[in-house]
């Protein structure tokens, strides 16, 4: 096959060489597009923390003043565990919690006389609302692309090398599609 052993030398030198840079070329490009995608997956995080916060914080306002009028409520409760809820599924969990509770809530304050003065902050909570589901489904679609490219082969290597986490889905969507 060879002439000699000098060019069987150098051709099995060629081939080894060129299966090295093939193997550093797919490692980097899978490097490169599992960075690509948890980037564009975690900026569309943050918009949706950033709607759960300011949501979160009409609550917290609402809340106040229903304590400044006597009104008891769970609310508080709620929102304390809000702040310190960190995982995804500790966030979904509190904030169908305030869910049912805002819900009851409004339906039992729609017959007290100052209800006009609660209103609009049910009705800023509804509009954050209609954006957070636009921006879970834009999340939700980006993490999950993600997380299967992760496990998809050659990447599946990649990612256990750069100890990639999966990215979290949270569960509220449920609440959100109930909505009028």
């Amino acid at each position: 096959m060879f002439p000699n052993l000098r060019s069987a030398v150098i051709s099995i030198a060629v081939v080894v060489v060129l299966i090295i840079f093939a193997v550093v070329a797919i490692d980097r490009n899978n490097v490169n597009r599992l960075g690509r995608y948890e980037k564009q997956a975690l900026a569309e995080l943050k918009n949706v923390e950033s709607h759960l916060a300011l949501r979160q914080d009409y609550a917290t306002t609402l809340c106040a003043m229903l304590e400044q009028k006597g009104h008891a409520t769970e609310l508080a409760g709620l929102i304390a565990l809000a702040v310190q809820a960190r995982t995804a599924s500790e966030i979904s969990e509190t904030y169908l919690a305030m869910d049912t509770v805002l819900a009851l809530l409004q339906k039992e304050l729609f017959a007290d006389a100052a209800y006009r003065t609660y209103a609009p902050y049910f009705e800023k909570m509804y509009e954050e609302e209609l954006l957070l589901a636009e921006a879970l489904l834009s999340y939700h679609a980006k993490a999950e692309y993600f997380n299967r490219q992760k496990h998809a082969f050659p990447a599946v290597l990649v990612a256990n090398r750069l100890e990639m986490e999966d990215l979290p889905i949270f569960t509220v969507s449920a609440a959100l599609k109930g909505r009028p």
